[in-house]
């Protein structure tokens, strides 16, 4: 039976090639799809509950669209298959082992995302993933990745905001997130922090970018454009709304309608950037690369490939699409073994004493789900200001808890009294990793200064990154995913640097201590 592509009135014939190698990707593609269908359950799921995310169910009808104007072009090309393509396959496979052994979901989501272009260089070639290469690159913005914008987005949009309102005259106090107008309270909360916005703009700029310019320099700008666009636009809307909400007394913009006026702002912002984007369109100039609606000019076709080459790609995509999940579940089901050796009670050293009830109350980090923990406040024994240090002990993280991941802070997702502000860095002499400063408020008045690291890998650092970096490759080789929390902390009334003089004190000699007791734990 022969294949024709339709082309208005006519026909396009496709290279002889094409029928064995659409079977091939079909197989190839099913295969992944039913591999990897927990992943990609994932991400339809946080497209349902995310309005951030939403735009994940276009995507895929975007990239059919895309592949379609394409058509002609792509059925005057041979499919060679290209084994080469296996390289980067395996390195993508090793990627979702990695994610998975360690359960972070956007490096599982975004790996078996790629494995789909790799599958199409591997089965269809190199000349046909060239031509492609935008709607499979098109592809990534199914993956609901960003959330890690909302808390610096959040800070952002407070600080033009404060700023602005000052500007106008109107006094305001702020406190973080929160501050006060002689009218009323505000606070950025997530869902003002404007990275739905940027997201979608970026996903709608860039399509737009690709159809309607052929300059790469063009499309590079109209794409920046639509970053920044968005991110000042939010700006100007929570300026905007806060102003409305005072000059009317509160009566307009406090409740659920200052989010309809939210999108209603959005929405004429990213209109008018496509219609000034427009006027320096360029989708009526022809290249033979872009253009959908030209048809290659004939020529004398090529031989297909050899059954038995596609026959190989088809089974290497098979075998590597499988692999993955196999080698990570079983690995998932070993017994890491418990948590032994770190003790209980306040870590003590020479000079220091255990702290009495009351000196103070010990402060407990928020961090959820570890295996072990131990901490404890200590003072001098000449007396001095109490101190503490609090260890939580990470292990198996994939089946009980992760360390490092979004519900995890020092205020603590789960605990609605404490709030957490960035105070630097802080360095203990004899360690090489300088350690987080993070200053805490909390309830009836209290504040907390808290140095913090992470232990992985018999190190110390600061970088959840490195964190689950180290975790994963330790995985990948047999080992195990131990990981630890480390912080030390004391309460303070006005100005911080009042408790962590006797906070350096005790770091210097108790941190050492630690990463001894926390080598022991984690054993050979």
């Amino acid at each position: 039976m022969a294949v024709e592509w339709s082309q208005g009135a006519g026909a396009v014939h496709p290279a002889p090639g094409w029928p064995r190698a659409l079977t091939a990707m079909a197989v190839a593609l099913t295969a992944l799809l039913v591999a990897f269908f927990p992943t990609f359950t994932s991400m339809v799921e946080t497209w349902q509950r995310s309005e951030t995310f939403a735009h994940g169910f276009l995507i895929v009808p975007i990239v059919a669209f895309l592949v379609f104007r394409l058509r002609h072009e792509l059925a005057s090309l041979q499919p060679r298959p290209c084994l080469l393509a296996v390289i980067p396959l395996v390195l993508i496979t090793l990627m979702w082992v990695m994610g998975e052994l360690v359960d972070v979901i956007s490096v599982r989501q975004f790996a078996a995302v790629l494995m789909v272009p790799t599958l199409v260089w591997l089965v269809l070639g190199s000349e046909i993933t060239r031509r492609l290469q935008f709607p499979l690159a098109y592809l990534l913005f199914a993956v609901p990745f960003g959330e890690f914008m909302v808390e610096p987005m959040m800070i952002w949009t407070a600080d033009f905001t404060v700023a602005a309102i000052r500007l106008t005259g109107v006094p305001v106090y702020r406190d973080g997130l929160y501050f006060d107008l002689p009218t009323g309270r505000w606070s950025v909360v997530a869902a003002c922090s404007g990275v739905r916005y940027l997201i979608a703009s970026v996903a709608l700029g860039t399509l737009f970018a690709y159809l309607m310019y052929r300059s790469w320099t063009r499309r590079l700008i109209f794409v920046a454009i639509a970053i920044l666009v968005p991110i000042v636009a939010n700006w100007l809307r929570a300026y905007g709304i806060v102003m409305i909400g005072h000059l009317s007394d509160m009566r307009l913009a406090a409740g659920v309608d200052h989010l309809l006026y939210g999108w209603v702002f959005f929405g004429v912002v990213i209109l008018l950037m496509f219609l000034i984007g427009a006027l320096w369109r360029e989708d009526h100039l022809s290249t033979g690369q872009n253009s959908g609606d030209k048809t290659p000019g004939t020529g004398v076709a090529e031989p297909a490939p050899r059954t038995g080459r596609l026959v190989t790609a088809t089974a290497l995509a098979l075998l590597l699409t499988v692999s993955g999940p196999l080698y990570a579940g079983w690995m998932n089901h070993r017994d890491l073994g418990e948590v032994q050796g770190l003790g209980s009670g306040p870590l003590l050293v020479e000079g220091w004493q255990a702290a009495s009830e009351a000196d103070a109350e010990p402060w407990t980090p928020g961090y959820r789900n570890a295996r072990a923990s131990r901490g404890g406040l200590v003072v001098q024994e000449e007396a001095g200001h109490a101190v503490g240090l609090h260890i939580d002990y990470y292990r198996a993280q994939h089946r009980h808890g992760n360390m490092v991941g979004w519900a995890n802070t020092l205020a603590g997702r789960h605990r609605d009294d404490w709030r957490q502000h960035s105070g630097g860095r802080t360095a203990v002499p004899g360690i090489d990793r300088q350690g987080d400063r993070v200053l805490l408020s909390g309830p009836d008045g209290r504040r907390v200064v808290a140095w913090r690291w992470y232990w992985v890998g018999g190190r110390l650092t600061t970088s959840g990154h490195e964190v689950k970096a180290r975790e994963a490759l330790s995985r990948l080789l047999g080992g195990r995913d131990d990981a630890a929390l480390v912080v030390l902390y004391a309460d303070y009334r006005n100005d911080p640097a009042e408790a962590e003089a006797a906070l350096a004190q005790y770091a210097a000699q108790a941190l050492p201590q630690a990463l001894r007791l926390l080598d022991g734990v984690a054993g050979p």
